[in-house]
């Protein structure tokens, strides 16, 4: 998870990522979660599969000046790479020979057989939604791509109205060594969840006010005169990705949820088999499970939230268009492209 610091539990509401004491990046305004599978390397030759570690999370938002409608309040949703227009890709940067011991892999249409400095995992949530549902049965059925390419400034169709702003979710895997990979419901699809922490009103006050004159998203864009950053940004000025995660961290003020005394005390990583379907594990009580891990890094994945602006989560992806990331250097980016006017906006996010 990345984002507010709560106990991800089935009674979880929208108040309670509220009223969280503080969330995993640099952008206090946004209280959204962000969630996606974890990801597990396979060693054929022992039948376990070990969490890979996650480097750090990032989220950008994009949207058109003045055109785009804030989350309402409890808003959901889910985003599938099985969708064309998710435009979901792992991208390998420093590729090289894979050196496990066994680097054989049954599937390599998204994790990549070889190995890379950093893999970088991402995926485009709809930006059309019906105006009505702040959820729906499958999570997605409230809510559409555009009727073109599945672009942040295209016509929606007419069953979902309502223009959103485009949320891009990244996450990072520093030194991927290549070989099998497989996400934890053992497929090789990529989906994430996005639920709304922001207030309704004060993320409409940054989509009809935050812009700058670029034409693509840059992460040195914070509108940071919109925004309350944890970490001073300025406007102008980039921080590299190699320091993100170490100042994610820095300004971490609470421990993260142990998800293994408040959620399910299974063991997740080391193990023989995966876990597929609908979960068939056993629910902590509220009052929690006895013992349970006392680590809160859950497999190395400390990436934080994503939030509008460059709030929490950064990192990911900076090409044209791209909006919040969060992770110690969130920020905020709107753009200007032709006669629109666009908002771009980055937060870097620690996952836990």
């Amino acid at each position: 998870m990345y984002g507010a610091k709560v106990s991800v539990r089935p009674e979880l509401t929208y108040d309670d990522m509220r009223q969280a004491p503080e969330n995993s990046g640099n952008t206090e305004e946004n209280m959204s979660l962000y969630w996606h599978p974890s990801v597990y390397m396979h060693s054929k030759s022992t039948n376990t599969y070990s969490l890979a570690p996650i480097w750090f999370g990032s989220s950008y938002y994009v949207w058109e000046t003045g055109s785009a409608t804030a989350f309402p309040n409890g808003f959901n949703m889910i985003a599938s790479g099985n969708q064309a227009k998710s435009r979901s890709e792992a991208v390998c940067d420093g590729p090289s020979e894979c050196e496990r011991d066994d680097c054989e892999t049954d599937d390599d249409s998204f994790f990549p057989k070889n190995a890379c400095s950093e893999l970088e995992v991402k995926i485009v949530f709809p930006t059309c939604w019906d105006g009505v549902n702040l959820v729906s049965d499958d999570m997605m059925s409230h809510i559409a791509y555009d009727v073109e390419e599945g672009r942040f400034d295209a016509d929606c169709p007419t069953s979902h109205p309502v223009k959103l702003p485009e949320v891009h979710f990244y996450f990072r895997i520093k030194n991927y060594k290549g070989g099998s990979y497989t996400f934890s419901d053992g497929s090789s699809v990529m989906h994430s969840d996005y639920f709304s922490g922001w207030d309704e009103t004060k993320l409409q006050s940054i989509l009809d006010g935050c812009s700058n004159e670029s034409d693509a998203a840059s992460p040195d864009q914070f509108c940071e005169d919109f925004l309350t950053y944890r970490q001073t940004k300025v406007s102008g000025v980039q921080s590299e990705d190699d320091d993100i995660r170490e100042k994610l961290e820095a300004i971490q003020l609470h421990t993260n949820p142990d998800m293994k005394k408040t959620v399910s005390d299974e063991a997740v990583d080391n193990i023989a088999s995966l876990v597929r379907g609908s979960c068939t594990g056993t629910l902590c009580p509220e009052g929690g499970c006895v013992g349970g891990d006392d680590s809160v890094d859950n497999g190395g994945d400390n990436s934080g939230d994503d939030s509008g602006g460059e709030t929490d989560n950064s990192g990911g992806d900076t090409s044209e268009n791209e909006d919040v990331t969060d992770g110690g250097d969130g920020s905020s980016v709107k753009v200007g492209a032709g006669a629109l006017t666009l908002s771009v906006l980055l937060s870097m996010m620690f996952a836990y």
